[in-house]
């Protein structure tokens, strides 16, 4: 049975609602190896990114396995329960890896420019995540948390680093309330970490606000992973 053509918006959500009828009806059993990357993209008149954007989303959900050198097998032909929460949490998982990057380099540059005007700044940010911690309320605790990490971007003072964060900060921000109500992640980040690092960027520490940017993501990364991989 050939693929429907995608011609509409959200290319890659609709790939994956294709590739997924297809598993899921048999087109190919479990074992199986799909076409290359190509010949889907042919297929279904998309890119060849969609494609593997398509296909990496099925993985994470656990319908498909890509096998280095080898190309790309069905794992499984039954959905898991939860297979729209673990896309979500994929996607989420991706952009922590550009998160972490990025706020790494912010936290040390940071640390050597910060002005009085940044570090009242972090204060400020840092008591009201702890207050939107406290009230336990999801969506308010992601959007304080991203408030203070935008802080410390902004007390780098880069305007191109500024606006990368705020470019996938949107999407950041709806995918963790996303997971956060979904699975009840407890935390994007350790409370003692973001203190550290505001203490680390108002002594001009730069070693040691990448150390504090590093405990705070990194457990996060991992916890996402695990969750992906249940």
């Amino acid at each position: 049975m050939p693929l429907t053509s995608l011609r509409r918006s959200s290319l890659v959500e609709l790939a994956v609602s294709q590739l997924r009828e297809q598993v899921l009806s048999g087109q190919w059993p479990v074992g199986a190896r799909l076409p290359a990357e190509t010949e889907l993209a042919q297929r279904l008149e998309v890119g060849r990114s969609t494609v593997r954007e398509a296909v990496r989303a099925l993985v994470h959900a656990g319908l498909l396995e890509t096998r280095q050198g080898s190309g790309t097998y069905v794992r499984s032909v039954t959905p898991a329960a939860d297979w729209e929460p673990r896309l979500r949490r994929a996607a989420v998982l991706e952009v922590y890896e550009v998160r972490q990057a990025l706020e790494v380099q912010a936290a040390r540059l940071a640390a050597g420019r910060r002005t009085d005007a940044d570090i009242a700044a972090l204060h400020k940010s840092l008591a009201e995540r702890q207050l939107a911690r406290a009230r336990a309320r999801d969506a308010a605790f992601v959007e304080a948390d991203l408030a203070f990490h935008r802080c410390v971007v902004a007390a780098a003072h880069n305007p191109l680093l500024a606006e990368m964060f705020g470019s996938f900060a949107a999407v950041l921000r709806e995918a963790l309330i996303a997971v956060v109500s979904d699975r009840g992640l407890d935390d994007v980040g350790a409370d003692p970490a973001h203190t550290h690092l505001a203490a680390a960027i108002e002594a001009g520490d730069a070693a040691a606000a990448e150390r504090a940017t590093r405990d705070q993501l990194d457990p996060t990364a991992a916890s996402l992973q695990s969750l992906i991989g249940r």
